[in-house]
């Protein structure tokens, strides 16, 4: 599994959902896109992220097992998907 998170550094909500994600840290792998990178901005269009924080969690096969616009997860939800 992975988990794709989206920021920016001016977002007020990103924090709080950085945080979330790292509580998850040792169960699955993190990559984080800052959408102010060319990289990051990249990336979230092939996934159509329009808002931060954004959280994308993907199976083996790059289907969306779970996903969150613009607003930060509960703690267990992210976990409920990462069993």
């Amino acid at each position: 599994m992975l988990l794709k998170i989206f920021t920016q550094p001016n977002c007020p909500k990103c924090p709080a959902a950085k945080a979330v994600v790292k509580q998850v840290e040792n169960k699955v792998k993190i990559e984080n896109y800052d959408i102010k990178t060319v990289e990051g901005l990249t990336e979230a269009l092939e996934y159509d992220v329009l808002s931060t924080p954004s959280i994308i969690i993907l199976d083996h096969d790059n289907n969306i097992l779970g996903r969150w616009n613009g607003e930060t997860p509960l703690l267990e939800d992210l976990n409920k998907i990462l069993k």
